[in-house]
């Protein structure tokens, strides 16, 4: 499929991260403005293939120390929306991890703010709709994620809509219930990282503790008892191919478990998951699926509703992208008919 066609495809993306995605344009505007070494920025794209996720996760360390101030964060997320923008996103999810964002002084409304601020000044300027997710990281404290969610909480920011665990998916997720509990307590809709790294028991546990979406989740793959979990609970995957294969989550893209999640009616949408860190696009990853699986127009349409449907946007705004998804991908069938 042309690249081209791929462009003009409208898209909903829902595993964003804020951290990994700012183009190497705006880190190193931010870089120079900062006195921050640009050779530093050599390491920000991870290795095609890494030994493990960690050593995936330890690209973000060139990027977190420009993403220390309020300027560079506004930045940061105006970046992402035009970068989007420019694939034809009509909706994005937004996550990342304020505590990550702490080291200069920064109070985590401060930082909550500034992203809100990029993120409003993206949707003035491009035709996007944008909401935010808040990451805990998974070696941070309870003590500290659980002061997190009440202080974003209280903050009551209209774009805030889901809480996320991230980072190294080493250990269970069972001792963070009290956290997960809490943000679903505060109205927040539940999405967290999990099968990731080879563990399907880790979807099994996110779903329980009321997960509607997981992040990755390719794991079930080898476990079709997590995946018929995931298929009775309607629970949707936020799939990021280049990613996948880069941590090892799969081996080659040959055997990547798209052919069998389309077979077994397990719900998915594509994403970038790090669009610099991976140094990719939503158009590339479509282009993949494409090229090994035939991922056609038609199936385009239906993980891009089911990715809308299982959005934390407001009903409004779900009902309002899928009739104008609906009306593309009707007129792109017929044009390439």
């Amino acid at each position: 499929m042309e690249k081209a066609l791929l462009q003009r495809v409208p898209k909903v993306e829902l595993h964003c991260h804020l951290d990994g995605s700012i183009s190497m344009a705006c880190l190193e505007k931010m870089a120079k403005k900062d006195g921050y070494p640009l050779e530093n920025l050599a390491k920000v794209h991870a290795p095609k293939k890494c030994q493990n996720l960690q050593a995936y996760l330890d690209s973000f360390d060139a990027v977190l120390p420009l993403l220390q101030s309020e300027e560079n964060l506004t930045m940061a997320a105006y970046d992402l929306v035009e970068q989007v923008s420019r694939e034809n996103v009509r909706y994005l999810e937004i996550r990342f991890a304020p505590l990550l964002h702490t080291h200069q002084g920064l109070s985590v409304s401060q930082i909550l703010d500034a992203v809100c601020l990029g993120i409003e000044q993206g949707m003035q300027d491009y035709e996007v709709e944008v909401n935010l997710i808040i990451s805990a990281m998974r070696h941070h404290s309870n003590e500290r994620n659980l002061d997190l969610v009440e202080k974003v909480c209280s903050m009551q920011q209209a774009r805030v809509v889901g809480f996320d665990y991230a980072g190294d998916e080493r250990d269970d997720l069972g001792e963070r219930g009290e956290v997960v509990a809490l943000a679903k307590n505060k109205q927040l809709q539940i999405t967290l990282h999990a099968g990731e790294c080879g563990c399907a028991h880790h979807v099994v546990e996110a779903i329980h503790l009321g997960a509607t979406r997981i992040g990755h989740g390719v794991a079930i793959k080898d476990d079709l008892k997590a995946l018929d979990l995931c298929v009775q609970k309607g629970t949707l995957l936020e799939i990021c191919p280049t990613s996948n294969l880069q941590t090892s989550a799969v081996d080659t893209l040959e055997n990547y478990p798209y052919p069998l999640f389309v077979e077994k009616k397990v719900k998915f949408c594509v994403n970038t998951d790090n669009r610099t860190v991976s140094n990719t696009s939503l158009i590339n990853e479509y282009a993949l699926l494409n090229q090994y699986f035939g991922f056609d127009l038609s199936m385009m349409q239906k993980t891009n509703i089911d990715a809308i449907q299982a959005s934390f946007a407001h009903p409004t705004t779900k009902e309002r992208i899928c009739r104008e998804l609906k009306q593309k991908y009707q007129e792109l069938m017929h044009e390439n008919n």
